[in-house]
């Protein structure tokens, strides 16, 4: 059996990255860039006014002058007007570009208005309400880097350098199948021994949250024809990655591993030495990853935030392939007493400086209400047990992650029923 750090090498070795391709702003939005993002001119490019109101010149402000010649209007996005004389100034609308002389701006409403005089009660101070050329950034100024996940703001900031489309990663393909008799769509009525499907959309929805486009191609039955022809259509669509959910244990009924033999497909490992999700399975077919992960939701889960979303982040150009883990502080005793490496959830706030973890309890891997409350993985070594106290290493959640919510981001609107296990 596979140690948890020889699988994820074996994932890492075998992932190659999707070119990237040019995409508009919106459109790469969470998007992972692959290219530098520089200015390609001044912001401001002039100096600019932030308020509606009057120019003032130092000449003005150093004699204490306040009374001026109104001289015009400048309006934003009008043109550049000739260097302001003493004794006169100019009606300025925010954004408009400052004439030369001009040092400070008073605001509309501090000052008065007689005929074509402006008086001024209280001059301001050179500088005021005026934003000097490229004092955001100057020309040529690196603003993003590639590797950079792209934000809302980071596209506004790309379009404010000039760029009108960015070269992004392309969102790797996938394909997604669950396999089991037992296994209805929800909306449908539940037969004897009947389970509403709750993997598929939690996949569809993790790997869509980390990058991938992904064809959710439903629930097939456990009969070797079936799962065949499901698999080889996958396998031979236009995709990266194939992600099954069921039929990798060691039951009658669990096919995908014959199958996947039968197609020609490489199995890299099949079972490593974790809780939950021991059964999991990876495969290569041509360029294709193939992921057989358990059939029970939790393992689901485990599996996919931590050997299919390495995959995932690597292919659209994201390192380390899994972010470290970090170091929490215990709130309550925990243990594992079976030999396997345990991912146990938890729950995580910060208190005095501290990542402070309590630990669920969990009545299985088919517990997907622990699952949903969670916002770590606490990282128990075989055989371990843990006081209140004690530092241990954590996975926390992000919004990649099938994880309740982010660490100490507020309630996650889950509550356990009351007498239920916290």
């Amino acid at each position: 059996m596979w140690t948890f750090e020889e699988a994820l090498a074996a994932v890492v070795k075998r992932t190659r990255r999707a070119a990237p391709e040019l995409a508009d702003p919106a459109p790469a939005l969470g998007r992972v860039l692959d290219q530098e993002v520089v200015a390609g001119a001044d912001l401001p490019p002039f100096d600019t006014t932030a308020m509606d109101g009057w120019t003032l010149t130092a000449e003005d402000l150093a004699a204490g002058r306040n009374e001026l010649e109104i001289a015009g209007v400048l309006a934003a996005g009008g043109p550049m007007a000739a260097r302001l004389e003493p004794g006169r100034t100019l009606k300025v609308m925010t954004g408009a570009p400052l004439p030369a002389g001009a040092v400070a701006v008073v605001p509309v409403e501090d000052a008065t208005v007689e005929g074509n005089t402006l008086r001024i009660p209280k001059l301001p101070a050179p500088g005021t309400h005026v934003r000097k050329r490229g004092e955001v950034f100057a020309k040529g100024t690196t603003l993003l880097r590639p590797g950079r996940r792209l934000s809302p703001a980071d596209i506004g900031l790309a379009a404010a350098a000039g760029y009108p489309a960015l070269a992004v990663s392309r969102r790797p393909r996938a394909r997604l199948l669950v396999t089991g008799d037992e296994v209805v769509e929800a909306g449908r009525p539940l037969g004897a021994g009947q389970i509403w499907n709750s993997n598929g959309p939690l996949l569809a929805a993790a790997l869509s949250a980390a990058g991938a486009d992904v064809n959710d191609m439903g629930v097939v039955a456990d009969k070797t024809v079936f799962t065949r022809t499901a698999i080889q259509t996958a396998l031979d669509a236009d995709v990266e990655l194939v992600v099954l959910s069921g039929g990798v244990s060691a039951g009658d009924f669990d096919l995908v591993r014959p199958v996947l033999e039968e197609l020609g497909a490489e199995i890299v490992f099949h079972k490593v030495a974790i809780r939950p999700a021991k059964p999991v399975l990876f495969a290569v077919y041509g360029r294709v990853l193939v992921f057989g992960l358990p059939g029970n939701p939790v393992s689901v889960a485990v599996a996919f935030d931590l050997l299919v979303r390495p995959a995932l982040r690597l292919m659209t150009g994201q390192s380390p392939a899994l972010p470290l883990p970090v170091e929490v502080v215990l709130a309550g005793a925990v243990a594992n007493k079976g030999p396997r490496l345990a991912f146990h959830p938890a729950r995580v706030r910060a208190v005095e400086g501290a990542l402070r973890a309590t630990p669920l309890a969990p009545r299985g891997s088919h517990d997907v209400l622990a699952q949903a409350t969670a916002e770590a993985y606490l990282v128990l070594p075989g055989g371990s047990a843990f006081q209140a106290g004690d530092r241990v290493p954590a996975y926390l959640a992000t919004p990649e992650t099938t994880l309740g919510s982010d660490p100490g981001g507020g309630p996650g609107g889950i509550e356990k029923p009351p007498g239920s296990n916290k």
